[in-house]
Formats: C-alpha cells, sequence, structure tokens
C-alpha cells in the first residue's frame, strides 16, 4: 500500500470512529425519546454539544493509536486490529 493509500484509508477510519460515536450518541438520544413519548426540539444542539465532551473524545481517541501505527507504515496487522475492534470482534474476512 503506498502511503497515499495509508494516509487516505486514516483518513476514512477517523471519520468511521465518529460516526461510531455519533451512531451510539444518537440511539441513546432515541431510547430515551421513546421512554419519554417524544423528540426533544433541540436533539442537534445537544449532538453537537456532547461532541465537546471528554466522552466523545474517549470515543475518538480510542482508536488513534491503531489509527497512526497503520498510517506510518505499520504492517496491515495494525489495520486488521481496528477493524477487528471497531465490528465489536467479528472476525475481517
Amino acid at each position: 500500500m503506498t502511503p497515499e493509500q495509508r494516509r487516505a484509508l486514516a483518513v476514512f477510519l477517523r471519520q468511521h470512529s465518529r460516526n461510531l460515536a455519533e451512531i451510539q450518541t444518537l440511539r441513546a438520544t432515541l431510547e430515551l425519546s421513546s421512554q419519554r413519548g417524544f423528540v426533544p426540539l433541540d436533539w442537534e444542539q445537544k449532538l453537537e454539544a456532547f461532541r465537546q465532551t471528554p466522552g466523545y473524545r474517549a470515543m475518538l481517541e480510542e482508536f488513534e493509536p491503531l489509527i497512526v501505527q497503520f498510517e506510518q507504515g505499520a504492517s496491515e496487522i495494525a489495520l486488521i486490529e481496528l477493524l477487528q475492534k471497531t465490528l465489536k470482534g467479528r472476525p475481517v474476512k
């Protein structure tokens, strides 16, 4: 894999980790909304506020060391490990 390909894949993986964090946040919002019987009108502002919390940053930072390893030329094993973690341990084919 070329350095350009590695960088492009690292950008993709960083966006993917942001998407995972936001999916968890939105799922919690939906579950709470279903319990209350309504969706808060300010859900987008609450999502934006959550993006500023240490918990959100921790979710993003969880995968960063593996992304950096892969980006810097480590073997594809770092990529496979990262994919397995994001897929919750399911085998990567």
